[in-house]
Formats: structure tokens, C-alpha cells, sequence
């Protein structure tokens, strides 16, 4: 495999490349170590309260005897999680990664993700790796640029479901029948998955995943049910998933402590197991209200405001009032160029719940910030 620079156009070395900033010479750096079996510390160094942290604690007491990489995980608040992983747990994943594309056959990978976490690194560079065909990326793609190179015969995407609802956005005329989608584990409405398919004539498989556990599950454009991967094993505790598998990390580094992990692994992710090879996510323990009896995951509701004209974005966070006659309120920030009104959200989630009463808070005028996964972390007003 090689690396192709798309800013400069043209080829790089797979080589060593000390304090690595730009995604060229982050994957650059990922494929070195990985390939020459070299521990390495992988995270944004771009996140100065993140590298302050990973200085306090000393790269070299951080190394791990059989560990390949050391990722840490997205959190906005509190200390982040250092997960280690084996070299086997990313080649085991890449191997049932790659069997379920079946016959599809593909002569390079394409990403917009930077290689500072699990899914830029393991799935952005292990698997083109173990296809042995050539990464092509760029330090920053714009929706076009994307549409562009996913025309070409054989392209594999590796990208987030911002970019897939970026592209349902764009009035073109193109398809992309021979190329196949990758997006990361954040979410993905049903129906930008299905006019996806539907505008492009080419497919997204969603990967349901986290830094801990590695791949878990995966579903195709507007499917509901998550497949599992070989080699996962599921069941749940207090209707969480638990998970067991070949790619599960062994070891966890919490707030400076390095912790052994003993499988099965408890996930906060709320399922419906349906088979032993078979779930449906319903949200994380961590963002489900349960409203008049009923579980509603601030996804969902996510969901339902972004589908109504003009909003660009909505981010929720559940506020619990121990004052109030509700112990549950739903903060919702909407990035729109007009706001959302009460009256029209409150018929909106009527038409999709019934009469529920549900207590909400609207903050207009925000921007949605988001991580390089495209995962919702936060916001900010707008003109901060």
C-alpha cells in the first residue's frame, strides 16, 4: 500500500514522523509504528487540555508490554479514558471488517477523517493495509471534493454520516455506483441513509463502534437492525449491551491507573437484543429522558428537529431538576439561520409521540461543534 497527498499531490513514505501534525503525517506516523511494531500514543494534538493531560501523566509511563497503540477516548468532561490495543485486535477486526464487503472489490481507500482516534487509525489505515491498496486523503475536504473522487470505479469512503448528509445536500448530477461508503459510529438518520442510496445509486454501511470495544455491530443505508461482526458476542445487564470480543482492548488507563479489562464489557448503550447475531440501539443511558413511561433517546428527538426546513443542526442535553414538577428537561441548541419555535417543535413531537408532555428548553442562535468523527461534543453561541 502507499499514502497519496492529495494537497500536494503526490506520493509519501511511510516513515517515522516525530510530533505529527497534519493527517499525511499522522497516518504516515500510524502505519511506521504499526508495521515495525513500535508502542506510540495516539491523540489530537490539537486539544491542549488533552496533550496537558497526557504530559502530567509522561508518555514513557504510559507504555504497555504487547500493546500496539494507546487511543484516547472523546469525552468533553472529566478525565479522558487512555484504551490500549493489541496489534491482534486491529487485525481481527480489519479481517471481519473487510468479509462483510463480500465481493466488492476496490482499488483504494479514500478518507476525510484525521488518524487521532480508533476509526481514523484502525479502519482509515489497518484496512486499506490489509487490502493492500493505497490511502488516498487531504487535510481538509469540502462535500464536492468528496463527490469527485467517490465517482471514480473502486473507491472505498471512509467518512462520517456529516458528510453523507452534506452530499444529500448537494444538487448534482453524479453517481457513485462503484465505489461503497464507510461512516463512523455517530449516528445517521434512516432517512438521509435511504435518500443517500437513492440519489447516488451506492450504499453506506454505518459501523457501530466505540474506542473500548472496537467494532460491535454495522447496518446498511436505511436498515434499523445492527448485524454483528464475527467474532462479537453480545448479551445486555440492566438493558445495556455487553460485548465480548477479539477485539476488545485489555487494558483501560483511568485517571492514571492502568486497569485490566475482564469481558464481557459493559457498554452504556441501551438495546434490544433481537438474536444472538442481532440488536436495535435505542440510545445511551446517558442521553435517554424517560418521558409519561417511555424511553426517548435525545437522538431520536435530535433526528425529528433536523428534519424540519431550515434547521441546520440540533444538540441535546438532558437537564434533571430535582425542584422542578419535571425532573427531566430537554436543553435543545439549534444551528438554523431562523430558530425554532415552541409551538411549532411542541405540534412536531406531537405528530411523532402523541400527547406527551414534554418539558423543553430551546436555545436559538448556536453553533453545533463536533469531533472529527462527527460525533455532537458541544456548543458554542454564535460570534464567541
Amino acid at each position: 500500500m502507499r499514502i497519496y497527498d492529495m494537497d500536494n499531490r503526490c506520493y509519501r513514505d511511510i516513515e517515522e514522523v516525530k510530533n505529527p501534525t497534519s493527517k499525511v503525517e499522522q497516518l504516515s506516523q500510524a502505519l511506521y509504528c504499526f508495521e515495525n511494531d513500535i508502542f506510540d500514543v495516539i491523540y489530537d494534538k490539537s486539544q491542549p487540555a488533552l496533550v496537558k493531560y497526557i504530559d502530567s501523566l509522561g508518555i514513557e509511563n504510559l507504555y504497555q508490554d504487547g500493546m500496539q497503540f494507546l487511543y484516547f477516548t472523546s469525552g468533553t468532561t472529566g478525565l479522558p479514558t487512555g484504551v490500549y490495543k493489541t496489534k491482534e485486535n486491529s487485525l481481527a477486526q480489519s479481517a471481519a471488517l473487510i468479509k462483510t464487503l463480500g465481493t466488492r472489490k476496490f482499488n483504494r481507500v479514500v478518507t476525510t477523517v484525521p488518524f487521532v482516534h480508533i476509526y481514523g487509525v484502525d479502519i482509515g489505515a489497518v484496512v486499506p493495509k490489509d487490502l493492500d491498496i493505497d490511502v488516498w486523503t487531504k487535510e481538509n475536504f469540502l462535500p464536492q471534493e468528496l463527490a469527485v473522487e467517490a465517482q471514480k470505479e473502486g473507491t472505498l469512503v471512509v467518512t462520517t454520516p456529516v458528510f453523507i448528509k452534506a452530499l444529500n445536500r448537494l444538487h448534482v448530477d453524479m453517481k457513485f455506483s462503484g465505489s461503497f461508503f464507510l461512516t463512523s459510529t455517530a449516528p445517521l438518520p434512516q432517512e438521509d441513509g435511504k435518500l443517500f442510496r437513492e440519489k447516488y445509486d451506492s450504499s453506506v454501511s454505518q459501523l457501530f463502534a466505540s474506542t473500548e470495544t472496537g467494532l460491535m455491530g454495522h447496518k446498511t443505508d436505511d436498515e434499523g437492525i445492527l448485524r454483528v461482526y464475527d467474532g462479537v458476542s453480545i448479551d445486555q445487564k440492566y438493558d445495556m449491551l455487553r460485548v465480548s470480543s477479539p477485539f476488545l482492548t485489555q487494558k483501560i488507563l483511568n485517571d492514571g491507573v492502568v486497569e485490566d479489562v475482564v469481558p464481557p464489557f459493559q457498554t452504556e448503550d441501551i438495546v434490544e437484543i433481537l438474536n444472538d447475531k442481532e440488536f436495535k440501539l435505542l440510545g445511551r443511558s446517558s442521553n435517554l429522558a424517560k418521558i409519561a413511561g417511555k424511553r426517548i433517546s435525545t437522538q431520536q428527538i435530535e433526528g425529528i428537529v433536523e428534519s424540519m426546513p431550515g434547521i441546520e443542526s440540533a444538540y441535546i442535553k438532558i437537564r434533571r431538576d430535582d425542584r422542578a414538577l419535571k425532573d427531566e428537561i430537554l436543553d435543545i441548541y439549534v444551528e438554523s439561520e431562523h430558530g425554532l419555535d415552541a409551538k411549532v417543535f411542541r405540534a412536531k413531537l406531537k405528530e411523532n409521540f402523541g400527547s406527551m408532555n414534554i418539558a423543553f428548553k430551546i436555545f436559538n442562535g448556536v453553533k453545533i461543534i463536533r469531533s472529527s468523527v462527527g460525533k455532537k461534543i458541544g456548543f458554542k453561541k454564535i460570534g464567541e
